[in-house]
């Protein structure tokens, strides 16, 4: 697969940009597609259901060390498969945002910029999270370690919905939740108001209505106006839709192959300490 990359129009503007992460958008999304033309097309993902792995677990009867093993060998198998379909999908949105913007497009890419910051900063919460567990985590000598807490934490990440009437385990959390919770990084001050500005793009309102504003053509001897609306592709865009769609392009891009690359180093921890019990 092709990997897009900025036009001229598009790297030019980005160059001479005041925003840092804006400048360096194309390298950010082409350091997440680098990553993902790495990763196969199929993943084979060993899955065990509640029955499954209470009946392997109960298959080793008082053997600690290895029912350790396949608790945590599971939870590590499943936090890869969650890895690889979330930066499948990240690419996947930022390709066709790019894709977006270098054709002038206003609305679809602005829509899938918003998908990039809220899958991004989902991706960075659980990675930081399980990463910090699995660094704390132990293995005393015949002692069965399990988590509660990682498991449904596992469990939330592939199967979380809030679609329909779920069951609470799977109830995913609030989208907002997690965006204010990052957003009190200093690192991610722009996020927050990145992200609210482009939901009024998604949703039927007034910044949305504005990209088709292309300029006032006369005046009226009342003052009244003659405002062209265009959806040509050479009309004058707005800015701002432009800056901040970028900004979550790069800042996300960047986002995800982070979380990739804590999420696989957490995996690499955890199965380190098992081998070590």
């Amino acid at each position: 697969m092709t990997n897009p990359k900025y036009r001229s129009w598009l790297k030019e503007y980005c160059d001479d940009h005041g925003d840092h992460m804006i400048r360096a958008s194309e390298e950010m999304v082409l350091y997440l597609l680098e990553i993902d033309r790495k990763l196969p097309n199929e993943y084979g993902w060993r899955f065990s259901s509640e029955d499954a792995l209470r009946k392997q677990l109960n298959e080793a009867a008082n053997n600690y060390r290895e029912r350790n093993s396949i608790f945590w060998e599971d939870q590590a198998r499943n936090v890869e498969a969650y890895s690889v379909m979330t930066l499948w999908r990240g690419a996947e949105l930022a390709r066709a945002c790019l894709n977006g913007v270098n054709e002038k497009e206003v609305i679809a890419p602005a829509v899938l910029g918003r998908s990039l910051l809220e899958l991004s900063t989902v991706f960075l919460l659980n990675a930081n999270s399980l990463h910090k567990t699995f660094g704390e985590l132990s293995f005393p000598e015949n002692t069965l370690v399990t988590s509660t807490e990682v498991e449904e934490l596992v469990v939330k990440m592939i199967w979380g919905t809030r679609y329909g009437e779920p069951e609470p385990h799977v109830t995913q959390t609030n989208i907002m939740t997690s965006l204010q919770r990052l957003s009190r990084n200093p690192k991610a001050d722009k996020l927050m108001p990145t992200y609210n500005f482009l939901c009024d793009i998604a949703h039927p309102s007034f910044i949305g209505n504005t990209s088709y504003w292309s300029h006032v053509e006369s005046v009226y001897p009342d003052g009244s106006e003659k405002r062209i609306l265009s959806r040509s592709s050479s009309r004058q865009f707005n800015e701002e839709i432009l800056d901040k769609t970028i900004w979550a392009l790069g800042w996300s891009s960047a986002c995800i192959r982070n979380a990739f690359e804590i999420m696989s180093e957490a995996n690499q921890i955890l199965l380190g300490k098992l081998k070590a019990s």
